[in-house]
């Protein structure tokens, strides 16, 4: 993963919030793994899933796809950091 898009994800993941993107998630503690098992979810769910990495545990974890939109909105070119985070 690329530094941009690993700032990209962190930001999302400090938007919103440890409950939603730490919360009881399983902790992958390799990029590696947590892509394999992205992997095995979206073919099981016949949904695109994606691994990222956590701004809360420093590890790693799956979940949904972020669509165009959120990947624009959070992406450390496009952020807007004058906007405080909630």
């Amino acid at each position: 993963m690329s530094y941009k898009e690993f700032a990209m994800h962190i930001n999302a993941g400090t938007f919103y919030g440890e409950r939603a993107t730490c919360g009881t998630k399983v902790d992958r503690r390799t990029e590696d793994s947590a892509k394999y098992q992205a992997s095995l979810e979206s073919a099981r769910l016949n949904k695109k899933m994606e691994a990222y990495p956590c701004a809360w545990c420093n590890g790693w974890h799956i979940g949904r796809a972020m669509d165009e939109s959120e990947r624009h909105r959070f992406h450390p070119d496009t952020m807007n950091y004058e906007v405080p985070l909630l």
